[in-house]
């Protein structure tokens, strides 16, 4: 369970290294992209969860069927 936490961990600090580039690109001011900043890595991680969830479900249906 160690495992998963550290790979949580680091998952979220990638994912803030990307939606931080991501935001001062889409964005002409810095203050702009600081203040969008909390909501897209908010719906960044939300959609690594959605993904994380079909995977799941897929890999849960596959091996019933198998």
């Amino acid at each position: 369970m160690n495992d998963l936490a550290v790979h949580i961990g680091l998952l979220a600090l990638m994912s803030l290294a990307i939606v931080t580039l991501g935001a001062f690109f889409n964005h002409q001011g810095d203050e702009e992209a600081l203040k969008d900043l909390p909501k897209r890595y908010v719906v960044f991680l939300f959609g690594c969860a959605v993904v994380a969830v079909v995977m799941l479900v897929i890999e849960n249906t596959g091996a019933s069927l198998g």
